[in-house]
């Protein structure tokens, strides 16, 4: 099993005082709301991707039932 922080690239310099330590998690945040729209925006496009070929796959097995049953009549 992988760690899944090590994907993240995030650099988290030591802040000296307390507005570098205020800008660096408001850094940080930004860096990780940015990664979770990406994987987010991912998932949702394989989701559709899947979505699609399950349509595909039901319109050919329709197809099929259909020719199977004209056979048949």
């Amino acid at each position: 099993m992988t760690n899944s922080t090590a994907n993240l690239d995030i650099v988290m310099p030591e802040p000296r005082n307390v507005q570098e330590l205020v800008n660096l998690v408001q850094t940080t945040i930004t860096q990780i709301q940015d990664k979770f729209e990406q994987m987010s925006t991912s998932i949702m496009g394989k989701i559709n991707d899947v979505g699609q070929k399950i349509d595909g796959l039901e319109r050919n097995v329709s197809d099929v039932i259909s020719k199977r049953n004209a056979e048949l009549a």
